[in-house]
């Protein structure tokens, strides 16, 4: 009985039910440059939050991948990870690096 209950207990605890919020894509050049990507995220207890800073953080990491360039083709993803008390938010950006 003690087993069943650690299986069902690190069942519980290591599973998790991912959801995909929203997708946004620009138009993708025929000369698209290189592909860079950059990510950020964020941990909220029982989907509690006060604030949405990971998502600027993404957005700057993205730009440091592509120093003194342009980018376009930017895919942009959030998505929420749900495990039993706690949610992981994340924003994934992807785009085309086009050198200056």
């Amino acid at each position: 009985m003690t087993r069943l209950f650690i299986t069902l207990a690190a069942i519980l605890t290591l599973s998790g039910c991912m959801s995909l919020n929203s997708v946004s894509l620009t138009q993708i050049p025929s000369d698209k440059g290189q592909l860079v990507s950059a990510s950020a995220h964020d941990w909220l207890f029982l989907g509690f939050t006060t604030q949405n800073n990971f998502v600027d953080e993404a957005i700057n990491n993205l730009k440091q991948e592509c120093p003194n360039g342009k980018l376009t083709g930017v895919l942009t993803k959030h998505q929420t990870t749900a495990y039993v008390l706690v949610f992981k938010r994340e924003v994934i950006a992807s785009g085309y690096c086009k050198k200056a």
